[in-house]
C-alpha cells in the first residue's frame, strides 16, 4: 500500500471536514421540516453542499492515487457521518422529514463521490498524456545529460 499516508490524510480530512459543515450549518437543519418551496430549498441547498464537497475530495484523491477507489466512498461516509449522528442523537426539529433530510444527505455524499471518481479519472489520464508529449519533445542532448560528462 503505497498511498497510505494520502489515505490517512484524505479520510481524517473529510471527517474534520464532516464535523466541522454540522458545526456551522445545525441552525439551518430545522429549516428543512418547512412547508412549500423553502423547505426544498433548503433541502436541495443540504444536498448541494455535500455533492460538491465529496466531487471535490474525491476528484482531488484519485487523480494522485491510483486504484484506490474504495476511499473516496470511505470519505463520503466519513463527511456524512457527523450530520446523520447530530440528526438522530438531537432534536432539530426535522419531525417526519428526518428520514427523507438523511436520505438525501448520503445519496448526494456518494453521488458526489462517483462523480469525483469519474473526473479525477480524466484529468489523470490528461495529465499522464500530457508527461509523456513534454517526454517525447525534448532533444536527445537533454534526455541523458550525464552521458557526455568527462571523467577527471
Amino acid at each position: 500500500m503505497n498511498n497510505w499516508q494520502r489515505i490517512f490524510a484524505y479520510t481524517t480530512g473529510s471527517l474534520v471536514l464532516g464535523l466541522l459543515l454540522i458545526v456551522i450549518s445545525h441552525n439551518f437543519i430545522r429549516h428543512v421540516a418547512r412547508e412549500g418551496t423553502s423547505g426544498l430549498l433548503f433541502l436541495l441547498g443540504f444536498g448541494l453542499v455535500f455533492l460538491n464537497l465529496n466531487f471535490g475530495a474525491s476528484r482531488r484523491f484519485v487523480i494522485k492515487a491510483v486504484h484506490t477507489n474504495w476511499v473516496c466512498y470511505l470519505m463520503a461516509i466519513l463527511m456524512a457521518a457527523p450530520t446523520v449522528f447530530w440528526v438522530y442523537t438531537k432534536d432539530v426539529g426535522l419531525g417526519d422529514s428526518q428520514f427523507l433530510f438523511v436520505l438525501i444527505i448520503v445519496f448526494s455524499a456518494f453521488l458526489g463521490s462517483y462523480f469525483g471518481i469519474r473526473r479525477g479519472c480524466i484529468k489523470r489520464a490528461k495529465y499522464i498524456e500530457r508527461l509523456h508529449e513534454e517526454e517525447r519533445d525534448l532533444p536527445e542532448s537533454l534526455k541523458r545529460p550525464h552521458d557526455d560528462l568527462r571523467q577527471n
